[in-house]
């Protein structure tokens, strides 16, 4: 079982679901911190883990967030518009659905549409 926090050197992660994860990053922003990155692991055949990057006066925090390739995942793109870069990004190398993304590349803002699918799932 993974904690609820932990703290390393600057540096605090949290764990978040896919149900809270819209709340969770609209308080961080009206809170004033800045996305500063979305990254992405694979943790098998089913499933991945997206942590949201947060900044503020210097001080990261990031949200942990374990998700199934079978379900979809919220988009953050409509609070913080960068994030439709990433989000996209992953759709293409692991083939993450996120939902209500700003833009949705459909699979090819980086992979040409006779390209290789999900090169990284």
């Amino acid at each position: 079982m993974l904690p609820n926090m932990l703290l390393i050197e600057n540096e605090t992660f949290h764990f978040i679901n896919k149900e809270n994860l819209r709340n969770e990053i609209k308080k961080y922003k009206d809170d004033g911190y800045r996305m500063c990155s979305i990254t992405c692991e694979r943790l098998g055949e089913e499933e991945f883990e997206l942590t949201y990057h947060m900044d503020l006066n210097y001080e990261l925090t990031n949200l942990r967030l374990v998700g199934k390739y079978s379900e979809k995942i919220p988009s953050i793109s409509h609070i913080f518009p960068s994030a439709l870069l990433h989000e996209n990004e992953y759709k293409d190398l692991f083939g993450i659905d996120f939902e209500d993304l700003l833009i949705d590349y459909k699979g090819n803002l980086y992979i040409p549409a006779d390209g290789t699918k999900n090169p990284l799932r």
